[in-house]
């Protein structure tokens, strides 16, 4: 979970697009909460990550795997958290794979190791007229999904530091006291 709190200011901040202290009303916890948690210095309840996934429609695997990229895709909204791919995705088939019911739903089975795709990438995939093209494409957007993402780490990981307000090190120095003012060589009433 080490990426919780890059996930967390960057659904706030990018997608949601609302002050913390906004975020935290909404939720019922005090900004302090939710600062702590965007700064790492915290993880959520079980109740909160709840709360936060509802907030964000986003899913607790997303949340808490750090394997799967900053920005969410459509697979990882609350809203599609039951199915197994999400609106918009793509699977791939093998050619005779496809049934067809009697009353005309065609069904395509889930095989091991086949890949999904979203829109933009299944036109790209369309013009790809031989396998070897087709593992290149999908090195091509591995290889720039990773790096989008890393870029994306890098740059929230610099605004965080931004805000991070600098903790104070070592001890406060002590006020001296102020001479006090005696009258004729006697001692102050304070003092006395």
């Amino acid at each position: 979970m080490r990426r919780l709190h890059l996930k967390l200011f960057y659904l706030r901040t990018r997608v949601k697009r609302e002050a913390q202290g906004v975020t935290a009303r909404t939720l019922g916890v005090r900004p302090a909460t939710m600062s702590h948690l965007e700064q790492g210095r915290s993880v959520p309840t079980i109740q909160m990550l709840h709360a936060l996934c509802q907030h964000y429609d986003v899913t607790p695997s997303f949340l808490m795997d750090d394997d799967r990229p900053i920005e969410p895709q459509a697979r990882d909204r609350w809203s599609e958290r039951g199915n197994l791919i999400a609106k918009g995705s793509w699977l791939e088939v093998q050619e005779g794979a496809l049934l067809t019911t009697n009353d005309g739903v065609r069904l395509a089975p889930i095989m091991h190791g086949a890949r999904h795709y979203d829109a933009m990438a299944q036109a790209q995939r369309m013009g790809c007229g031989s396998q070897q093209s087709a593992r290149e494409l999908d090195a091509q957007l591995a290889h720039a999904g990773k790096q989008k993402d890393g870029e994306l780490e890098e740059m929230l990981r610099r605004e965080l530091m931004a805000q991070r307000k600098p903790r104070a090190t070592g001890k406060r120095p002590l006020l001296k006291p102020a001479p006090s003012a005696s009258v004729g060589g006697r001692p102050s009433a304070r003092e006395a």
